[in-house]
């Protein structure tokens, strides 16, 4: 008798984001886990969250300060959103083996956080239904600009920022187009034409496209106007 044997399926578990349902720190891992192709699901809390949520994010992240947003993958937990996304990028391909580039990469992910972190100044006052109108107007007349002016230098004529590639650096700037300043401030988008044709380069790219129209990223909160 002749017995034929067939290879065992194998089941690879989709990764987790534990964050809240909306954007916010998260999102720029959401998008390299799109682009990396790795499938992920939503595992969305409530804010403020719970104590029994609180608790969950210390047992997975281990960390006494903050655990999210917070990616599990392989069963191991992955903390700090730009660590968190470095890895996802690495896992995707889309950081560049070159020690150069690696570091213009860090660089352009450095000047994204250090404007995501002025943006957040007014932003947190709005969605606690206390607007800031000396910081709102600060961001919009003073450190956007300053900041964006520098993104347009850095980016120049190539439509990627990094050796004309696409990499992890362009995710990161996509983010705080995407969910940090325009969507705040409409009336400034006529300012940056090279800014806005690299976001709309990023956004209708094939994976990138079909996830921002799904449910999956709709349903996030986004960050209101501020106009």
């Amino acid at each position: 008798i002749l017995f034929q044997f067939w290879p065992l399926p194998c089941f690879v578990m989709a990764a987790e984001l534990h964050y809240y349902g909306a954007q916010g720190r998260g999102q720029q891992i959401r998008y390299a886990l799109v682009e990396s192709g790795i499938e992920f699901n939503d595992i969305s809390a409530p804010f403020p969250p719970t104590e029994e949520v609180r608790a969950r994010w210390i047992e997975l992240g281990g960390n006494l300060t903050t655990n999210v947003p917070l990616i599990v993958m392989g069963g191991r937990a992955y903390t700090q959103s730009s660590a968190a996304m470095r890895y996802v990028a690495r896992k995707g391909g889309l950081v560049p083996a070159d020690d150069e580039l690696q570091y213009l990469c860090d660089n352009i992910l450095a000047a994204v956080e250090d404007y995501r972190t002025e943006a957040y100044k007014p932003i947190f006052p709005a969605l606690t239904g206390a607007p800031d109108a000396e910081k709102i107007a600060h961001l919009k007349e003073n450190v956007l600009p300053k900041h964006f002016k520098n993104f347009e230098r850095l980016l120049g004529e190539a439509e990627y920022f990094v050796d004309n590639k696409f990499s992890v650096a362009d995710l990161g700037a996509f983010d705080i187009l995407n969910n940090f300043s325009f969507n705040l401030f409409p009336s400034l988008e006529s300012e940056f034409p090279k800014l806005i044709a690299f976001r709309n380069r990023v956004a209708a790219r094939p994976k990138m496209a079909a996830y921002l129209k799904s449910e999956q990223f709709t349903k996030l909160m986004a960050f209101p106007c501020l106009e």
